[in-house]
């Protein structure tokens, strides 16, 4: 092109004859320097908007793993401010489930998730207490009676505790508790054996002056509550045992004030390590979950965590190396596998990234945040298209988005669509949720769309 410019511009300067422009006619010399002008000016405008693409897609993986680190499954949208963050949510007790047999009494207590509890027990008294818990549907209780021996049992809510309170058979009550992953809920189990007697049922026969005094023992009403049983700590002043009727006859154990065992129980370490991924003690999270992993096997709670754990703590590798096993197992968990994605995306495998996150890939109006993820991934692997039209389906269902806006305007544009992507621009500027730097982006894009198309 450059020689062919200089000998039209030589037959200009030299005035040439026709005959001598006969072989390039109908040829113009053409701007060589507007030309290259124009075309840095392309180069910088698909700079731009590469660069925009890029800080997307990390934008969204930053806010991501900060909703991650925070124990929060995140939903896309804008983050809430500080002081407008709602307090969280206290697990609930689902369901109270009461079951007796010839074996006995069993209590099973369905819970949102494992919380921690406090075990007290008195003489013919045990209470569980389940702190910052919250109960659904009301209190529930209940009495059994077996062979002339009773037991009661209540379920309430005591301020922001739920406690559990069994009372009955004197010195024979004999609880066993245990709390274990039930799917995605844990039972608590608290069960009562009634089918064997009383340590002192013996001695009670023996006994003459306690014959007499045995049927009244045995009210008709459920037996009276100790004092200590609406507090989670017993108060030194707790009920005596009811005297004998002739004090002078050798009792089996002395009277006086009933001896109180605390025993404070924590099922597992998943709570203290949620604190600690909370607190920035990635390391500690790690090894508690490690450790749980062991004993629970493919707990999807446990899992979750340790890959939240390690995604927090810059454990790519180590990640990538142990969730696609894990996932193999669970190919329906969306968390999992979204997880496994953004290791991936800060691992540089985009298209491994695409891969995992169009596998088995949940509804959009269930998890439109995962979606978010693949269109901003497509647009690293160069699949406009798809990225285009998985951000027009994310708009329709929440227009006010002004990230998914700004994805769609910038995939229109690579498109060679100027006049859908300058709208869409706008619509991202009409948002909230965008920063400074991709307002200003929005707005040149915008402006230099504007007249064409």
């Amino acid at each position: 092109m450059s020689l062919v410019n200089d000998m039209l511009r030589d037959l200009e300067e030299r005035r040439a004859a026709p005959s001598e422009r006969l072989t390039l006619e109908g040829l113009h010399a053409v701007d060589e320097a507007g030309a290259a002008r124009r075309e840095r000016i392309e180069r910088l405008r698909r700079g731009s908007i590469w660069f925009m693409a890029v800080m997307l897609i990390a934008v969204l993986i930053g806010v991501m793993i900060g909703r991650v680190v925070n124990g929060q499954i995140p939903w896309g949208g804008v983050m809430p401010k500080r002081e407008e963050a709602a307090a969280p949510a206290l697990p609930r007790l689902l369901e109270v489930l009461p079951q007796t047999d010839a074996g006995g009494l069993t209590l099973q207590l369905l819970l949102e998730r494992s919380v921690p509890y406090q075990r007290t027990e008195e003489s013919g008294a045990v209470s569980l207490r389940l702190p910052d818990v919250e109960l659904a549907g009301g209190p529930r209780s209940g009495r059994v009676q077996r062979e002339g021996r009773s037991l009661s049992w209540r379920v309430e809510a005591q301020g922001r505790d739920v406690q559990v309170l069994l009372v009955g058979l004197g010195e024979g009550l004999q609880v066993s508790d245990r709390l274990e992953a039930a799917g995605d809920r844990w039972l608590l189990w608290i069960e009562v054996p009634l089918n064997e007697p009383a340590p002192n049922a013996e001695a009670a026969v023996e006994e003459p002056a306690l014959t007499p005094a045995a049927p009244a023992a045995e009210p008709a009403a459920e037996p009276e509550l100790p004092a200590w049983a609406t507090a989670p700590v017993a108060p030194a002043n707790a009920p005596e045992p009811a005297a004998t009727a002739e004090p002078a006859a050798p009792a089996p154990e002395p009277a006086g004030v009933p001896q109180v065992k605390i025993e404070p129980y924590r099922p597992d370490g998943l709570a203290e390590a949620r604190q600690a991924i909370q607190a920035g003690d990635y390391r500690k999270a790690i090894a508690e979950l490690e450790e749980l992993q062991k004993t629970r096997g493919r707990d999807p709670e446990v899992l979750r965590w340790l890959a939240r754990a390690y995604l927090a703590d810059g454990q790519q590798q180590r990640l990538l190396g142990w969730l696609p096993a894990q996932l193999a197992q669970m190919p329906q968990d969306s968390e999992l596998r979204l997880l496994l994605a953004r290791a991936q995306l800060q691992a540089g495998a985009t298209r491994d990234a695409v891969a995992t996150l169009e596998q088995n890939a949940p509804s959009l109006a269930q998890e439109p945040t995962y979606h978010a993820l693949l269109a901003a991934s497509y647009q690293q692997t160069g699949q406009w298209q798809q990225s285009a039209a998985l951000y027009r389906e994310m708009v329709a269902l929440r227009p006010s988005q002004s990230t998914w806006q700004l994805g769609l305007a910038i995939a229109l544009e690579q498109l060679d669509q100027p006049a859908e992507a300058a709208r869409h621009y706008r619509l991202a500027l009409q948002g909230l949720g965008l920063d400074e730097s991709a307002k200003r982006f929005a707005s040149e894009r915008a402006a230099a769309l504007g007249g064409r198309g």
